[in-house]
């Protein structure tokens, strides 16, 4: 009882601090955002007065200074994966071309500031790009105060970057919970998912925001880190979804994890040997990062439509319609401005993230409460006290709780000669021969499901969908330890068993019911066959 609740506590404390990061991240966001700058500088969008395209496939734009007083000391613009000069009369007064060396051949991404005075009358300024997929990238050109444009991005991306160090700081969050509860709580797989999903995601925005830019000259992050975020995303996104929904997709899932991880090793090796480097094959990442989402979406979308409105679906669903809203948004911006474009993204992301894990911690804190109050009462009232299965009652409360029932296996069992053993043995050896079945049924059984006493010498087990199972060779192991006990148990009787097996199939069963029926018809078959041997 103490161990529960120091649990609840400890889990009512994490769900507190969320919350409490989440709304430091809403109040730096507001005050950075509507702080006014003192200087009276404007910040201008120049135009090239001419442009001229040089053999090696750069672009020289040529800009006319003559207009523009002393306070305007800087000129900027944003670039990506593209080399930079600039020139005053002839003499180069800025450059930027240093490479991630053999982790790449691109300079990355940078707001390019470029010192002037009012002696500079022209400006030439040469930009190359890297690989072919940006030579039609046109970046925008400003001249202003040099301070003013680099604290006006700085402040203005401050709450991205709040935001997007969230989510990393929420998934390592995760990740200690898992560490410490996991052992006593027993926790899914699905929130280490879940916390790699979003260590992803937030390092991937996190280093897409022009904080980072600005502040962090690391080639590594540039060249590689984004994308290496992009492809290894994409494999706890589908496992996560997969076990969280109850999705089940076995064949497409295992299609989209393995060709992650193909991925992943076939990109790494051609951006090292520099044959085809990130840059160069994002769009394959994205068509991958596509048809993950695809899978997901349509989950979600055949959940919906088939009247799924449990809890997880909702949550799933209204974090769908968040990110097609941010899309929307988000594409808008990113064929009207520079740099980070990503005004909704990430926000929407927090706010999912925050709900997932709310939500599977509430269901931990659920199981916690259920059991500090009604432990006791099932262990009475749905324990078979002879066998120590669950019992009939156990067995009728799974029935009418079992909602998701594709993929579900019911394995039945009858202990042939029951009545034979009480007449000839008398009842205490017929309670050892009902209580040695039950153990070899569950001792086989029982590690992928659920095993029930559901009559005298009737037992049953739930498989559940999620577990991967060989049912024939189950079935062969527990016939043979079924074998071992007769010939080397020194029992007075002989131990008989007939088992039956059936796994859902909407075409013949309309409920749980008839598909435990059919597992019936199939065990009575095998009586029938035990029989005539």
């Amino acid at each position: 009882m103490n161990q529960n609740k120091l649990i609840f506590n400890f889990q009512k404390r994490l769900n507190n601090l969320m919350l409490i990061l989440c709304a430091c991240a809403l109040v730096i966001g507001f005050l950075v955002t509507n702080e006014k700058s003192e200087s009276d500088t404007p910040t201008i969008k120049i135009e090239p007065y001419q442009v001229a395209r040089l053999e090696d496939g750069s672009k020289e734009y040529f800009f006319d200074l003559s207009s523009f007083d002393s306070h305007y000391s800087g000129f900027m613009f944003y670039t990506s994966h593209q080399f930079v000069k600039a020139y005053n009369s002839g003499r180069e007064i800025y450059s930027f071309t240093k490479t991630g060396g053999i982790l790449g051949s691109t300079p990355g991404s940078a707001y390019n500031f470029i010192s002037v005075n009012e002696k500079m009358l022209n400006v030439a300024i040469i930009i190359k790009p890297v690989y072919e997929c940006v030579q039609d990238q046109v970046p925008t050109f400003y001249v202003g105060n040099a301070y003013q444009m680099y604290d006006n991005l700085l402040r203005n991306s401050l709450p991205k970057f709040c935001a997007s160090l969230l989510i990393v700081i929420f998934s390592f969050i995760i990740l200690i919970y898992y560490a410490f509860m996991n052992k006593r709580l027993n926790l899914g797989r699905e929130l280490v998912h879940l916390a790699y999903f979003a260590l992803f995601i937030g390092t991937w925005t996190l280093n897409e925001t022009d904080v980072s830019v600005l502040l962090f000259d690391n080639k590594i992050f540039d060249s590689v880190i984004p994308y290496l975020c992009l492809m290894m995303v994409i494999a706890p996104f589908v496992l996560f979804f997969d076990g969280y929904l109850g999705i089940n997709g076995k064949i497409v899932k295992r299609i989209i994890v393995i060709a992650s991880m193909v991925e992943f090793v076939v990109f790494t090796a051609l951006h090292l040997l520099k044959i085809l480097e990130y840059r160069e094959t994002l769009v394959y990442m994205q068509i991958l990062i596509l048809a993950a989402a695809i899978y997901v979406v349509s989950a979600i979308a055949i959940q919906l439509y088939h009247r799924d409105f449990s809890r997880q679906t909702k949550i799933c669903a209204t974090g769908v319609l968040l990110f097609t809203i941010s899309i929307i948004i988000d594409v808008r911006n990113y064929y009207s401005e520079v740099g980070d474009s990503d005004k909704m993204g990430r926000y929407m992301f927090l706010i999912f993230v925050s709900l997932l894990a709310w939500d599977l911690i509430k269901g931990t804190n659920e199981i916690i409460e259920k059991g500090r109050h009604v432990k006791q009462l099932e262990i009475f009232a749905l324990t078979d006290t002879m066998t120590g299965l669950y019992n009939r009652n156990a067995f009728e409360s799974h029935v009418e709780a079992e909602k998701k029932l594709d993929g579900i296996i019911a394995v039945v069992a009858d202990a042939n000669g029951l009545k034979a053993c009480n007449d000839t043995y008398g009842h205490e050896a017929g309670d050892e021969y009902i209580t040695l079945v039950a153990e070899i049924f569950n001792s086989v059984f029982g590690r992928y499901g659920t095993c029930y006493r559901t009559g005298g010498d009737e037992f049953c087990c739930i498989i559940p969908a999620n577990k991967a199972v060989n049912m024939e060779r189950l079935k062969k192991l527990f016939m043979t330890k079924i074998y071992t006990a007769n010939h080397e148990g020194g029992y007075q009787y002989k131990i008989g068993v007939a088992i039956g097996t059936a796994m859902f199939d909407e075409k013949l069963d309309e409920d749980f019911r008839a598909l435990v029926k059919r597992a019936d018809a199939s065990m009575y078959e095998n009586k029938k066959a035990c029989k005539s041997c």
